[in-house]
C-alpha cells in the first residue's frame, strides 16, 4: 500500500476520492485495523485511492489535518476532507464508511 509523504501528498490529494489511514507503529489499535483497511482497499481499489500516513514520519501533514487520535481514516473528495472514522472498527463498519462516500 502506498505511503503518503511530503513528496507525493499533492499528487495523491488531487485525486477525486482518497482515503488516508493515519497510524503509528506503536499504536495497537492501528495494527489491529490494518488488515481491515487493506481488505477494504482491495475491495474498492477501482473506485478510490487508499494510502497510509505514519503520523510519526509525517507530523506536519498529520497536524495540518487535525489528527488528535489514531487510528483515524479520513475520506477526501477533490482534496477536501468530507468524513472520518476514528478508532478501531471492524471490517464491516469500515466498508460501510467507504461506501458512504460513493
Amino acid at each position: 500500500m502506498e505511503k503518503l509523504t511530503q513528496e507525493n501528498v499533492q499528487d495523491i490529494m488531487n485525486k477525486p476520492l482518497v482515503f488516508v489511514d493515519f497510524w503509528a507503529g506503536w499504536c495497537g489499535p492501528c495494527m489491529a485495523i490494518a488488515p481491515y483497511y487493506e481488505a477494504v482497499a482491495n475491495k474498492y481499489k477501482n473506485k478510490a485511492i487508499f494510502v497510509k500516513c505514519n503520523v510519526d514520519e509525517e507530523p506536519a501533514f498529520s497536524r495540518s489535518q487535525g489528527i488528535m487520535s489514531i487510528p483515524c481514516i479520513i475520506a477526501y473528495k477533490n482534496g477536501k476532507a468530507v468524513d472520518k472514522s476514528v478508532g478501531l472498527v471492524n471490517e464491516d463498519v469500515l466498508s460501510s464508511f467507504v461506501e458512504r462516500q460513493f
